[in-house]
């Protein structure tokens, strides 16, 4: 006859007693459940910071431009001005990421943005608001210049969603 049910008997025996012997499971429960919260926690922290935030942007918006065919035009570069500036701003007053994002709002707000030139005098607003009036005075000059018909502005206009 075989080795088989001698084999398995002792198997079975020796998994009985492991389970007899490894006692209560919920402390291995608590100690993952802590273990999620605070990498939940520290992620969060990671993800909230000023510089994390504007590299997404900034990856969603060459994204967006790609797919236009217009990434290499004036205002994505003067958009990535802007975004330098706040972060600059942001790092040097200690704001958090979703501080940070509340200066930018005024550039999601579909009724102040009808225009390309709207979106320069929003940009605008934005530098003399964290205090960069070199970036400020150059967008007040690029907003009288601008035109809104152009394939530059339209891509740009259809990526903010007007």
């Amino acid at each position: 006859m075989s080795d088989v049910p001698a084999a398995a008997v002792e198997v079975v025996s020796a998994a009985q007693t492991a389970a007899e012997s490894s006692g209560a499971i919920w402390p291995y429960v608590v100690g993952g459940i802590a273990l999620v919260v605070a990498a939940g926690y520290f992620g969060f922290k990671r993800m909230n910071r000023p510089t994390f935030v504007i590299n997404q942007i900034r990856k969603r918006n060459l994204k967006a431009m790609k797919k236009e065919g217009v990434e290499s035009n004036e205002a994505t570069v003067d958009l990535d001005k802007l975004l330098s500036s706040i972060e600059r701003h942001s790092i040097e007053n200690k704001l958090s990421g979703s501080d940070m994002i509340k200066l930018l709002a005024p550039l999601n707000d579909k009724n102040r943005m009808q225009s390309a030139k709207d979106m320069y005098l929003t940009m605008q607003h934005i530098a003399r608001e964290i205090g960069d009036n070199r970036l400020a005075g150059e967008f007040k000059g690029k907003s009288s210049g601008v035109r809104s018909s152009s394939k530059l502005m339209s891509g740009l206009l259809k990526r903010a969603g007007i």
